[in-house]
């Protein structure tokens, strides 16, 4: 597993989000929950496969195509912590 890239593009989202005034507090808040969740699971060494893995991975790509057209920034953000993930075989 490398946790490392995963948890270095969990903190250039989080850097991103921190930097951005355009996104609501629904969507700030889903995403912040979110990255704590993929954060959590990765630190606890749990195998992100199966269900929860799945899970994790559909809220990624669920909130990849809400801010693909508005926020273009943080979806580069958020495509750095899915295609880590990706590496992980989720």
């Amino acid at each position: 597993m490398d946790k490392n890239r995963v948890l270095e593009a969990l903190r250039t989202l989080r850097a991103e989000l921190a930097g951005t005034s355009e996104l609501d507090e629904a969507s700030r808040g889903e995403l912040a929950r979110l990255t704590d969740d993929i954060e959590r699971q990765v630190n606890a060494g749990k195998e992100l496969e199966g269900e929860a893995g799945e899970r994790l991975s559909g809220r990624l790509q669920d909130a990849l195509l809400e801010f693909e057209a508005e926020h273009p920034t943080i979806t580069a953000a958020v495509n750095q912590v899915a295609a880590a993930l990706a590496n992980l075989g989720i």
